[in-house]
């Protein structure tokens, strides 16, 4: 994960723990009325300080940083660490990802995290989520960001489990702010360009403010080429060691290797398929039906067996590098932004507000090519070389030894099709959002704000060079025209004829299909026996682009009053601050698929290679109350200068999961005007997303091991045997059942809309300290503890049938499944997500900040001022339980948990010069399990149990000019720090390869920067 090391004076402390120290009064008569977005409630009190700590970055910070990805940015603080960026989708699993950008809050997830914009919900960026792509807001318009821990669902509704990143934007601007900024890597690649103009001018006598932003920001990807250690042949992987098959590689020296059971490997190859194709000619002579092994390259040279490590992976030989099926490092990414916005007061104290923003995002990517496992290829095919087909044709072919696949002799040709082309995505996301509505005063003390939030997110995703299965299997059919002697394709000859596809890569051309599509003219042979032998004519023929898209849409309407009791009573320490309001929400998602895959999944093709075979179409509202109160208990006693206690209540009706309530309760003490202590709990829900409930139910398969078959029910749990003795009307201990079932079972996998919601309960207490005897020092710290029950999550078929027997009945999982009156073997299977799962997280915050003037301390001279900030995190617990009764898996201290991380940041600024130095790191963390280094010392060399330590430098120098005009410089990452042995590249792997993405750090190295800001 790519994690920048910034957090400059983030003002990080929280706002709650410099608020504290100023005595806490009521509104004062004359306040003009103006909203006030403190994260973690909406109550307007003057020095209003929380229980919970919110920490703020400003927007400074982001600028002193030098970057202009908020993300990335986000990703060094603490709480966030575990958040996606460009670099970590790269490689993601859903291509439809890629380019997106997903805050992750105390590694509880992304859909688990509430982002917020000036206290109201944003329009998600992922179809099915609740997710916001933070690409979405633009960088020049935040005034801050807010983060708040745990306890935000009573506040502002669901999904706020983990907490509340709020982006708190600029309003009623008056200027105009030019920022242009250039940036390179010191190693090449991933070139960043940034523009930005922000202007706002008051018209009216004041009563009327327009703003207006453009931004534009262009990354270029960082291509797998572009550094050393993940060029093909030079990227170090793990693998097994391969003394371990010294029966597979005679001749291998032992001593070479060393006595680990991983080492480390370069040029790391497929055993069996190659760009050229491998090439199976015979059978095992010991075993019929079984293939001896590849034979031949595809140009008929004889095939070269490298040093086998085990799985499918060789060391060299004549098999694809594994290094060529890595997609960029970080994906391309250019973005632009437009934004307009209006206050105008309709009335003393009564104002309307609108803003209107337009988000563009296009990214692309090089995925990897097509892939066949066992092209079963006719000995009539013309292309095959000569050398081939006499070997072929002297065993006989395989189609005539006995339990092979067809009655007629051919080969088998296992080939990865990068002359074919491979795959591109090119995907774009337009964000609209709109935001109107009215706020004033009711009376002196108490406000009120109505607003509409409208938002849509609308994706087109492009894959090029998307292979037409059936057009490609006519292709590769190739024959000779016994009238003209030409080599055309079989099925121009004969249009009945049927192909034959993949068999051993299970990919078979369904005859429906076949005969609903056909091939028609215009079929160009292909030969695939050798490198670089695909036709450009031939390309165009197979593949075309397959173009899905998604829509997601959001419709937010929230009243409240808010205010504090003064103008109608106070109780002796104060009057009583309070929120009361109602909101409605209407979320919808639709995700329509290509015309590829929807037709893959009307024939019965495997489509989980290409994504999801079924439109998934889905909506929910709900309908809430919520409330807040600040009471303050006492005033102005011995060790009690204030104690206040703060109360938060969130009705929720939702149309999908009925109704929740959430509750939020804290309380701080200050104790003198140096220290307050303060403590929060809460609970908090997350009610199931679009993509849970509503997934499309699409056919699957599985191959099933019965847990009450004789020889497995044992094995289980003590409620094993009684659970399957009641399900099968009798014993299978005593009496012998076995289960035959040699064929995969078929099922369903999609949502489940009988979800439930999420609830999560947090604990927060800490300190604020703020010695009168140093002045400028304030510090914090923080215990928190949250505990998610009721997690969402979706298991294999084989989790689903053994956890219906070795749980006590009745439980969720037995309706998962049903069982065949007549054999009662498992017949069906149903994969849908259920509230089952257990998250527990716990640490410490420490928030340090100094702002040190040496005039303070009797400095005649002026050196400057100094500004330092420390932010630490010591994570003692990040635990997940899959299911009641099991085991939890702890994730502490592994890659993207740390259990130790700080930031530290010092700025000097002296007249018109500012430097900022800033320092991010963390501790090492796991590669493999305790459990792992326990039980064999010896399995991988003693330097590589951990991965390194994360310690990067950031610095910038800032000359202002006349006053408006900025030119600053700066380099992250100035000691070049890179990802350790062996993590450098995310690729296809196989059982003998063990990869890691780019860790501690990312691939981009040293990074310079230099830009340009006037301020009007």
């Amino acid at each position: 994960m790519r994690i920048s090391s910034r957090l400059f004076a983030t003002t990080v402390l929280t706002a709650a723990a410099f608020s504290s120290f100023a005595p806490q009064t009521a509104l004062a008569q004359d306040t003009e009325v103006e909203e006030l977005v403190i994260t973690g409630s909406r109550i307007r009190l003057e020095d209003f300080s929380s229980p919970n700590p919110v920490s703020t970055v400003t927007a400074e910070s982001i600028e002193r940083s030098g970057i202009t990805n908020v993300t990335d940015l986000m990703t060094s603080y603490p709480a966030l660490v575990g958040s996606t960026d460009s670099q970590d989708l790269a490689d993601a699993g859903n291509r439809g990802l890629v380019g997106l950008n997903l805050l992750n809050l105390r590694n509880l997830g992304e859909k688990r995290t509430l982002v917020l914009v000036d206290g109201r919900r944003h329009v998600a960026g992922e179809p099915g989520s609740s997710s916001v792509d933070t690409n979405s807001i633009p960088v020049a318009l935040i005034d801050r960001v807010e983060v708040l821990t745990g306890g935000a669902s009573a506040v502002y509704g669901a999904d706020g489990v983990s907490g509340v990143v709020n982006f708190i934007t600029k309003r009623n601007f008056e200027g105009l702010d030019v920022r242009t900024q250039y940036g390179w890597s010191d190693l090449g690649g991933g070139e960043n360009a940034f523009v930005s103009v922000l202007g706002g001018k008051d018209f009216l006598d004041g009563r009327l403010n327009l703003t207006g932003l453009v931004e534009y920001s262009n990354t270029d990807a960082l291509d797998p080429r572009d550094r050393d250690f993940t060029r093909a042949g030079s990227r170090e992987v793990l693998v097994n060691n391969p003394t371990r098959y010294m029966a597979d590689n005679p001749g291998l020296d032992p001593a070479a290797w060393g006595d680990t059971r991983l080492v480390f490997g370069r040029d790391v190859r497929y055993i069996d398929t190659a760009l050229g194709g491998g090439v199976y000619t015979r059978v095992d002579a010991a075993e019929a039906g079984s293939l001896s092994g590849v034979s031949f390259q595809g140009d008929g040279q004889p095939w070269r067996d490298g040093i086998y490590v085990g799985g499918f992976s060789m060391l060299g030989g004549s098999g694809s590098p594994t290094d060529l099926f890595q997609t960029e490092l970080t994906p391309g990414l250019e973005r632009w932004t437009g934004y307009a916005s209006a206050e105008y007061e309709l009335a003393p104290n009564h104002r309307l507000f609108a803003n209107v923003k337009y988000n563009n995002s296009k990214t692309s990517f090089t995925s990897q090519p097509t892939f066949d496992y066992g092209i079963f290829v006719p000995l009539d095919n013309p292309f095959i070389p000569a050398s081939i087909l006499a070997d072929a044709t002297a065993a006989g072919g395989l189609g005539n030894a006995a339990d092979t696949w067809l009655d007629q002799p051919g080969v088998l040709v296992a080939r990865d099709n990068f002359d074919l082309g491979q795959v591109i995505r090119e995907i774009e996301r337009e964000t609209f959002r709109t935001v109107v509505g009215v706020e004033g005063d009711l009376t002196d003390t108490v406000g009120y704000n109505v607003s509409y939030v409208y938002g849509k997110t609308k994706e087109n995703n492009l894959e090029l060079n998307n292979r037409n299965n059936l057009r490609w299997y006519a292709a590769i059919d190739a024959v000779r025209d016994p009238a003209t002697g030409q080599i055309v394709c079989r099925s121009s000859l004969d249009a009945s004829g049927m192909p034959v596809g993949d068999i051993y890569g299970g990919r078979t051309v369904d005859p429906a299909a076949w005969a609903a599509l056909g091939t028609g003219g215009g079929c160009v042979p292909v030969n695939i026996f050798g490198e670089n032998t695909i036709s450009p004519e031939a390309r165009a023929w197979i593949n075309g682009t397959a173009a899905s898209s998604a829509e997601i849409e959001q419709h937010v309407v929230s009243a409240y009053v808010s205010g504090d009791s003064s103008g109608a009573f106070e109780l002796p320490a104060g009057p009583v601050g309070f929120v009361l309001g109602a909101e409605y929400r209407l979320e919808k998602s639709l995700f329509t698929p290509s015309a590829e895959e929807l037709l893959g999944a009307q024939h019965g093709f495997d489509v989980t290679w290409l994504g999801q075979g079924a439109v998934e179409n889905g909506e929910f509202d709900v309908y809430e109350l919520f409330g807040e109160l600040a009471v303050p208990i006492v005033r102005d006693l011995p060790f009690v200068e204030s104690f206040d206690v703060n109360l938060a209540y969130r009705f929720s009706d939702y149309s999908t999961i009925s109704q929740t309530d959430t509750w939020n309760i804290g309380a701080q003490w200050k104790v003198t005007d140096d220290l307050m202590i303060r403590a929060s709990r809460a609970r908090a829900v997350r009610a199931p997303n679009i993509s849970e409930l509503y997934l499309p139910q699409v056919q699957t398969f599985a191959l099933i091991t019965d847990p009450c078959d004789t020889r497995n029910v044992l094995a289980g749990t003590e409620h094993r045997v009684a659970n399957c003795t009641a399900a099968l009307g009798f014993n299978p201990a005593t009496t012998q059942f076995i289960n035959t079932t040699s064929s995969s079972v078929e099922g369903t996998v999609g949502g489940n809309p009988d979800l439930g919601p999420e609830t999560g309960d947090t604990q927060t207490l800490g300190f604020v300290y703020s010695p009168s005897f140093v002045p400028g020092l304030s510090i914090a710290l923080d215990y928190y503890r949250i505990t998610l029950k009721d997690a969402v999550n979706r298991f294999t078929a084989n989790t689903i049938i053994e956890s219906c027997y070795d749980l006590p009945q009745p439980n969720d999982f037995c309706g998962l499944f049903t069982r065949d009156p007549g054999t009662q073997f498992v017949d069906s299977f149903q994969e849908y997500s259920i509230n089952v799962s257990e998250y527990e997280t716990a640490g410490f915050d420490l928030a340090v900040q100094y702002a040190l003037d040496p005039a303070d301390f009797g400095v005649e001279r002026d050196i400057g001022t100094f500004q330092f900030t420390l932010l630490a995190n010591r994570l003692t617990k990040l635990q997940f339980t899959e299911l009641e009764g099991a085991e939890p898996s702890s994730e502490l201290g592994y890659a993207g948990a740390p259990k130790w991380q700080a930031n530290f940041d010092a700025t000097w600024t002296y007249g018109d010069w500012l430097v900022n130095y800033g320092f991010n790191w963390f501790d090492e963390t796991k590669r493999f399990t305790d459990e792992r280094r326990a039980a064999e010392p010896n399995y991988v060399p003693d330097a590589y149990w951990t991965y390194s330590e994360r310690a990067t430098h950031d610095i910038q120098v800032q000359r202002t000019f006349q006053g408006r005009y900025q030119a600053y410089a700066g380099v992250n990452n100035f000691t070049n720090q890179l990802p350790d042995r062996g993590t450098a590249g995310v690729a296809q792997t196989s059982a003998g390869a063990f990869t890691q993405g780019p860790t501690p750090v990312g691939p981009m190295g040293r990074f310079f920067y230099m830009g340009l800001k006037a301020r009007f």
